[in-house]
């Protein structure tokens, strides 16, 4: 027998997950899966409470009407049997004393008549009222009138007995007067009572209004933020999608459509990272295979130039200028591909020193010499000997590329202004050309990678779409920017850098830039 103990025991210990589980399923499905199912329930959780309060000023409005009515015709009724005994009275006396005085036969007649509808209008308000003091009066009014009437049917008429008796109908006319009076206090009574309960009733519904109220608006709030929240979780996880921030899982929590959309941006999370790898990957693969044939070609046409396989004459160091030119800017749009493949997210500490900004610009200027003269443009530099602390490289990569775009879009004989100032704490260097400048839908574009914008081109090679991503790139590496600020001809560039007192550098740098 002991040993059957346990085994029951464990029995219900099995048996009580499985309740749980089943009590678990029971109840989910009720709960809301869908963003409709919530605004549903918000709705119903909202309206409920409403009409709670509709329903309690609903039920008070039809007490207090029925009361009124009931106040109304009870008091109405008592009043009009009241003044109809007064009236039944006062016929009665009347014909009482005339018969006294003549003995007509018809007059008593007719006093019995007024008797029986006196008692039967007594009979009526003794069931319309409800006042012990009332019905004892209705109770003493009739036995007067009993008494009264047994002696004048009964003695001859001119009696001692029957003249003494007429007294009484002073009595009962004094009872009727304050039947007529105590009706009027009941009517005023009842009217209090009514008014006393309205009020009492607008406080009541003042009161559930101002409960109503916070509760309705507390479960619509709690609706929204339980809808709100995983759409929030959405926007957060499309946003970091649209930054290029794929290395974050993205869970977002709430109703099932909602998660299902949550899986989708996962999954094109998953998909995006996927490509990021295989683009940085193929960057990396193409450049490296075209720095090694692009460096023979250099040192061939290098070799050719130095006139180390014999002299060459002047057609054919055209040629071997040429073909020197075009592999210095491969190898620069390779530089490219390759500096962005890996600092398309980077996280390198830059290399701070002091450097002349005017200096820098005269060197890259000069580095784009040729194509300025063909063009015949003029380079318009205002600056100051106010020095910048940066990355030499890194800043002469951003400068760079700015003044090649402004002389590529330069028309013939054109105008660049290169400004440098200083404003709100921040080092600005401003590039203007009188190009076609940057349609305002692509103010932003223009620095995605390998974006080519609609603005046509001068030169004769088309760009890879880059150098913006490289040099916004790297001024926001030093905590800077660029931008494209509004222009009515031309474009108009503005590269910002925090002031020398920002960062800690050397100060032993050379700021001087050379052509490679």
């Amino acid at each position: 027998m002991d040993s059957t103990l346990p085994q029951h025991h464990n029995g219900a210990e099995r048996a009580r997950p499985r309740f749980s589980a089943a009590r678990r399923r029971g109840l989910a499905r009720f709960y809301p899966r869908k963003v409709i199912h919530w605004v549903a329930l918000g709705i119903a959780l909202v309206l409920l409470p409403l009409l709670l309060a509709v329903g309690s000023a609903a039920h008070y409005v039809q007490q207090l009407a029925v009361d009124s009515q009931d106040a109304v015709l009870d008091g109405t009724q008592s009043v009009k049997l009241s003044r109809m005994l007064g009236d039944y009275l006062l016929g009665m006396e009347r014909n009482a004393r005339v018969y006294q005085v003549v003995g007509d036969t018809k007059l008593l007649t007719t006093y019995q008549q007024l008797h029986t509808e006196f008692r039967h209008s007594a009979s009526e308000l003794i069931a319309v009222e409800s006042d012990e003091a009332v019905l004892d009066k209705i109770e003493q009014l009739l036995a007067i009138e009993s008494e009264l009437h047994d002696v004048l049917t009964q003695e001859p008429p001119n009696s001692s007995l029957a003249i003494n008796s007429l007294q009484r109908f002073a009595e009962m006319r004094e009872i009727i007067r304050w039947l007529v009076d105590r009706n009027g206090e009941v009517i005023r009574e009842r009217i209090q009572q009514l008014h006393n309960y309205a009020t009492e009733a607008q406080q009541v519904l003042l009161w559930q209004s101002f409960m109503v109220l916070p509760v309705a608006i507390g479960l619509g709030l709690l609706i929204i933020y339980r809808v709100s929240r995983p759409m929030k979780e959405l926007d957060r996880s499309i946003r970091r999608l649209g930054s290029n921030d794929v290395d974050e899982e993205i869970r977002v929590h709430g109703p099932d459509d909602i998660r299902a959309l949550g899986s989708r941006l996962e999954w094109l999370r998953q998909r995006l990272r996927e490509l990021a790898d295989q683009k940085r990957l193929f960057l990396q693969h193409i450049s490296h295979e075209l720095k090694t044939p692009l460096a023979s070609i250099r040192e061939g046409a290098s070799l050719l130039n130095g006139d180390v396989v014999g002299q060459l004459n002047e057609q054919q160091k055209e040629v071997v200028d040429i073909l020197e030119s075009s592999s210095l800017q491969l190898q620069r749009r390779i530089e490219d591909l390759l500096a962005f493949s890996v600092n398309d997210e980077p996280r390198a500490e830059l290399e701070l020193k002091r450097l002349s900004a005017e200096r820098l610009v005269r060197s890259i200027i000069d580095c784009h010499q040729l194509v300025i003269r063909s063009k015949g443009l003029t380079v318009d530099l205002r600056f100051d000997d106010r020095k910048v602390f940066a990355d030499k490289e890194k800043l002469h990569a951003i400068v760079d590329n700015l003044i090649s775009n402004a002389v590529k879009f330069s028309p013939e004989g054109g105008c660049i202004q290169i400004i440098q100032t200083e404003q709100n704490g921040r080092w600005q260097l401003d590039i203007h050309d009188q190009g076609p400048g940057v349609h305002p839908t692509e103010v932003e574009q223009i620095f995605q990678p390998f974006y080519q914008g609609s603005a046509p081109s001068s030169g004769h090679l088309k760009g890879t779409g880059l150098g913006l991503a490289i040099a916004r790139l790297y001024a926001r590496l030093h905590q800077g920017d660029l931008i494209v600020l509004p222009s009515s001809h031309g474009a108009h560039l503005q590269l910002s850098l925090p002031v020398a007192n920002k960062f800690t550098a050397n100060t032993n740098a050379n700021g001087a830039e050379t052509c490679t």
